[in-house]
C-alpha cells in the first residue's frame, strides 16, 4: 500500500511541481475540483513521464503533493487510472537491459605477398611481408577524447545516479541521432568530448539532476564506422581501401603492402582536404618506436609515398646488414651506428670499402674509421666493412700425451721446453721422438722430429701456428691381448697386462666348468723374437700344465707368466658330458623323454625303459623321426644344401619346395620296429641319437587315398581290401592321375611303388594304417593353331629340302 500511495503522491506532484505544467493547472484551492478521469491517456502518461524525469526523490515528491492538498478521492481516481494503463511507479529508477557489446573489427590483412629474393633486403620491408602479422586497430581501447564522430558511428549514452538509462544511437546520414522525447541532435563532426558537453546540455532539460550533481552522463563509442582511404605514389598496391575509423596511417600502409621497391620509407605524406597534414617517417618507428606522427585517419584521407632519394647497401661486419635509405647530408657513421646499430665485435674498422657509381663506371673508395663521421654518402653506394682475419698472431698448440693439451701463447712460452713445462708430460709419453708441425712462408707444412730428452731440442724457439704432438707409448704398440678357450664359464679375449698368469686368466674367464679337465691345459705361444729371416713350418710353441682344484699349479711346475697373444685352451673330461635325450610317445606304458645312458643305447633299450607297448598300440604302425642334421653341423650343412638346390633348379616353386624340405627339423626314418624288438642288437635295432623321436599310435583300422583320386577319403580296412578297391572306393582315378607313379606309405615309414609289366600293372598290398599316394600329371598346354601351322610349315620345308638333296644326288 505504501508503494501505491507513493505513486499517487508522485502523480499529484506531477500536476503541480512540473515547471512545464504549473501554468496550465488550477491553483491550490482549486485542486479538489480536478477531474482525473477527464484527462486523456496521452496527457496522463505525459505527466507521469515528466515526474519520472524530474530528478526528485520519492520523499520530495510526497511532500510536494501534500503541500498541494491532493484529496483522497483524487488519489483513488489516480490509483484506478494507473491500474487501467498498467503504469509502473514514478519514483522507481529505469534502467535498460542494454549489455556491453565489443566493437566488431574490420579485418585489415596484407594479402599482397612479395616474392622472397635471396640477398640483402631493404630495411623495414619485413614489416610488410610478415604473414603472421595481422596489424588491426585495437578495438578494446577506451574511446579517444579527440575522436571525431561521423555517419554510421554508434554512440552509447549512459545516464546513471538518481536516474539511470543506457541507450545506443547510430548517427544517420544527416549527422544526427534521435533521442526520444527530445528529437534529433546534430553531433557529426564533433569530438567525443565536444559531443558530451552538447548532449549534457540537451538532456538536462529532461534530466534536471544532470545540473544539480545527483545524475551523471557518460558517452562512449560503440560500433564504429568505416572510412575510405586512398594510397598513391610508390606504394606496393595503390588504390582505395576501406578501413575502420580507428585506423592509423601505419594501418593503411600495412594494408597496402607498404612502399614499393622504389618507394621511400622516410617520406610518407598524409594529405587531408588538399593539404599535407604530416610527413611520416617509418624509421622513427622502426628505430625508436616513435609513433607520434602515426595519426588517426579520416574519411577521404590520401596517403602519398614518395620515391626514395638516397639508398645504399651496407654489408660485412655490421650488426644489421641491409639496404638503408639515408637522408640528405647524413654521414657514413650515422648509417653504421644509428641504422645498422654499430660494428660487430670482429669488425676491422679501418677496412671500410665503398663501391660508387661514376659517370664511366664504378670506383673504389677506402674510408678509415676516424673519417666515417665526415664522409658523406651518395645513392647506390655499396659499403663493405671488413672483418678481422680468423688467424692467430702468437698461437702454438700442443697435443697428445700431456696433461693440459691446449693452445698457448708463444710470447709467454717461447721455447719447446717452456711449452712442455706448462702442458706437463704424462708418464707414458714417448719422449724419444715428438713431431713439430710448422708452416713456411709458402704455407707448406714442415715436420721436424724433436727429442724431448735433448736439451738443445728443448731450446728451440717456437713460431706462430706451430703444433707439437707428443705420442703415447701405448699408441705406438699393437694392443696386447690373450685368449682363453674351452671349458670356461666366459671364454674370450682379454687385454694383456704385465704379470698376468695362467691362473689369473682363468679367473678373468669366470672360472672352470664342471666338465673342465685339470690336466694338460695348453698354452699356445707365438715365436715372436726369432731373429732369423728364414721360413719355418713352426710358428708357435705349445706349453702344457696341470692344475689343482685351487687353480694352483702342481708341485714341480713353475707358475707361468703369460705373454701377449698367448692362446690358452682348457680341455674337457671325455666322460663328463651328457649323451643327449630321446623321446617316445603314444601307446607305451611310460611315455616321455629319456636321457641316453650310453652312446650305444638302442631302440630295444628305450622300449624296455618305457615299459613296453600297450595292448592298444600298433608296433607296425609306429614311426621314427630323426634330426635332419646333427646339431654341430646344422648351420653349415643346411646352407650348403640350400645353395646347391638353388643352383640346380630354375623353377621358383621348386626352389621354395626344396627350401621348405631342407629346413625341416626332423625327417621320417625307415625303421622296422617289430624286427628291432624281436632281435635286440641286430641291424634293425639301430643305435639311438640325440633328438630321436618314436611314436606308437593306436592300432589303425583304416586306409586312405591321396592325390589323383576323385574323392580323398578314409576307408575302413577289411580282409581282401586291395589297392584297386581302395581307388574305386575313392571315386576312381582322376583324369590327370599318374597311375604308374602310385606308391603306398606304410605306418613304419617304408614305401612300396606300383610295378608295370608290359600291359599289366600291379599295386602293393594294403595293411591297416597304410596311405595310397597317386601323383598328378603336370598340365601341358595344348598347341595353339599358330604353333601347329608353324610346325607344319617347318615339316613341309624340311621335306622340300630333303627332296631337293635327293634330286641333286641322282
Amino acid at each position: 500500500m505504501y508503494k501505491i500511495l507513493i505513486k499517487f503522491v508522485l502523480i499529484a506532484f506531477l500536476f503541480f511541481a512540473s515547471q512545464l505544467t504549473i501554468a496550465q493547472l488550477p491553483s491550490g484551492p482549486q485542486l479538489t475540483s480536478i477531474n482525473i478521469n477527464a484527462l486523456t491517456d496521452a496527457q496522463f502518461q505525459s505527466y507521469i513521464q515528466q515526474a519520472q524525469l524530474s530528478g526528485l526523490s520519492e520523499s520530495e515528491l510526497e511532500t510536494k503533493a501534500k503541500e498541494r492538498g491532493l484529496s483522497a478521492a483524487q488519489i483513488a481516481q489516480i490509483k484506478a487510472r494507473m491500474a487501467s494503463l498498467n503504469l509502473g511507479s514514478i519514483g522507481d529508477k529505469k534502467t535498460s537491459n542494454v549489455t556491453y557489446e565489443s566493437r566488431k573489427p574490420l579485418n585489415i590483412k596484407n594479402e599482397f605477398k612479395k616474392e622472397e629474393k635471396e640477398g640483402l633486403k631493404i630495411f623495414g620491408s619485413e614489416f610488410f611481408s610478415n604473414a603472421n602479422l595481422t596489424f588491426e586497430p585495437n578495438m578494446r581501447i577506451a574511446t579517444p577524447s579527440n575522436y571525431v564522430l561521423g555517419v554510421d558511428d554508434e554512440l552509447a549514452i549512459d545516464i546513471f545516479g538518481f536516474s539511470e538509462k543506457t541507450s545506443k544511437y547510430k548517427i544517420n546520414t544527416e549527422g544526427q541521432i534521435r533521442i526520444p522525447n527530445i528529437g534529433p541532435v546534430l553531433i557529426s563532426g564533433l569530438t567525443i568530448e565536444e559531443a558530451k558537453i552538447k548532449l549534457k546540455s540537451v538532456l538536462a532539460k529532461t534530466y534536471p539532476g544532470l545540473n544539480n550533481g545527483n545524475t551523471f552522463l557518460q558517452i562512449s563509442l560503440g560500433q564504429i564506422r568505416s572510412i575510405r582511404v586512398t594510397l598513391i605514389g610508390e606504394v606496393n598496391q595503390p588504390g582505395t581501401y576501406e578501413m575502420s575509423s580507428l585506423s592509423t596511417l601505419a594501418n593503411a600502409l600495412y594494408a597496402s603492402g607498404g612502399p614499393s621497391n622504389n618507394g621511400s620509407f622516410r617520406k610518407i605524406d598524409l594529405i587531408r582536404n588538399g593539404k599535407r597534414l604530416v610527413t611520416f617517417d617509418l624509421y622513427d618507428f622502426l628505430l625508436n618506436g616513435d609513433l607520434t606522427k602515426n595519426l588517426l585517419l579520416k574519411d577521404d584521407d590520401i596517403i602519398k609515398i614518395h620515391p626514395y632519394a638516397v639508398r645504399l647497401a651496407l654489408t660485412g661486419a655490421v650488426k644489421r646488414p641491409a639496404i638503408y635509405e639515408s637522408e640528405s647530408g647524413e654521414s657514413l657513421g650515422t648509417v653504421i651506428e644509428k641504422y645498422a646499430t654499430g660494428f660487430e665485435d670482429n669488425a676491422n674498422r679501418n677496412q671500410i670499402t665503398i663501391q660508387r657509381l661514376g659517370e664511366l663506371g664504378k670506383s673504389i673508395l677506402n674510408v678509415e674509421y676516424k673519417n666515417i663521421n665526415t664522409f658523406h654518402l651518395k645513392s647506390s653506394d655499396s659499403i663493405f666493412v671488413g672483418a678481422i682475419p680468423k688467424r692467430f698472431e702468437n698461437r702454438v698448440v700442443i697435443a697428445g700425451a700431456v696433461y693440459y693439451p691446449n693452445s698457448y701463447s708463444n710470447t709467454v712460452y717461447p721455447t719447446i721446453g717452456d711449452l712442455l713445462k706448462a702442458a706437463q708430460l704424462k708418464e707414458n709419453a714417448f719422449s724419444n721422438r715428438a713431431l713439430l708441425f710448422r708452416t713456411n712462408e709458402s704455407k707448406d707444412t714442415i715436420i721436424t722430429a724433436i727429442n724431448l730428452n735433448n736439451s738443445s731440442d728443448l731450446k728451440l724457439t717456437l713460431r706462430n701456428d706451430d703444433s707439437l704432438h707428443v705420442y703415447n707409448k701405448v699408441e705406438l704398440k699393437e694392443k696386447a691381448i690373450v685368449t682363453i678357450t674351452g671349458e670356461l664359464n666366459n671364454p674370450g679375449t682379454f687385454s694383456h697386462a704385465i704379470g698376468l698368469r695362467l691362473e689369473d686368466l682363468i679367473l678373468l674367464a669366470g672360472g672352470l666348468r664342471d666338465r673342465a679337465s685339470f690336466k694338460e691345459v695348453e698354452v699356445l705361444r707365438r715365436i715372436r723374437n726369432d731373429a732369423t729371416l728364414s721360413d719355418t713350418s713352426v710358428y708357435n710353441i705349445i706349453l702344457k700344465f696341470n692344475l689343482k682344484d685351487s687353480l694352483a699349479l702342481l708341485n714341480g711346475q713353475a707358475s707361468i707368466e703369460l705373454e701377449p697373444y698367448d692362446v690358452v685352451n682348457v680341455k674337457n673330461l671325455p666322460r663328463n658330458q651328457a649323451a643327449g635325450s630321446v623321446t617316445i610317445n603314444g601307446e607305451v606304458l611310460f611315455p616321455g623323454t629319456y636321457l641316453l645312458n650310453t652312446k650305444k643305447d638302442r631302440v630295444s633299450d628305450l622300449f624296455a625303459r618305457a615299459g613296453g607297448i600297450l595292448n592298444t598300440g600298433s608296433l607296425s604302425s609306429g614311426y621314427f623321426l630323426r634330426n635332419t642334421y646333427q646339431a654341430a653341423l646344422k648351420g653349415e650343412v643346411l646352407e650348403i644344401k640350400k645353395s646347391l638346390s638353388k643352383q640346380l633348379s630354375n623353377d621358383t616353386l621348386t626352389k621354395k619346395f626344396l627350401d621348405s624340405t631342407l629346413s625341416k627339423e626332423k625327417v621320417l626314418m625307415s625303421v622296422n620296429l617289430q624286427k628291432a624288438l624281436a632281435n635286440p642288437g641286430s641291424s634293425d635295432d639301430i643305435i639311438l641319437e640325440e633328438g630321436d623321436m618314436i611314436t606308437i599310435p593306436k592300432t589303425p583300422v583304416s586306409v586312405q587315398a591321396f592325390g589323383g583320386v576323385n574323392i580323398q577319403k578314409k576307408v575302413n580296412f577289411y580282409q581282401g581290401l586291395s589297392t584297386r578297391k581302395l581307388v574305386k572306393e575313392s571315386g576312381g582315378f582322376a583324369e590327370n592321375a599318374n597311375r604308374g607313379g602310385s606308391y603306398i606309405l606304410y605306418p613304419d615309414g617304408k614305401i612300396r611303388t606300383a610295378n608295370s609289366y608290359i600291359f599289366f600293372r600291379t599295386y602293393p598290398r594294403l595293411v591297416p594304417g597304410a596311405e595310397l599316394y597317386v601323383p598328378v600329371k603336370r598340365y601341358k598346354k595344348p598347341l595353339s593353331i599358330a604353333e601347329i601351322m608353324g610346325i607344319s610349315s617347318s615339316v613341309v620345308g624340311l621335306g622340300a629340302i630333303i627332296i631337293g638333296i635327293l634330286n641333286t644326288t641322282r
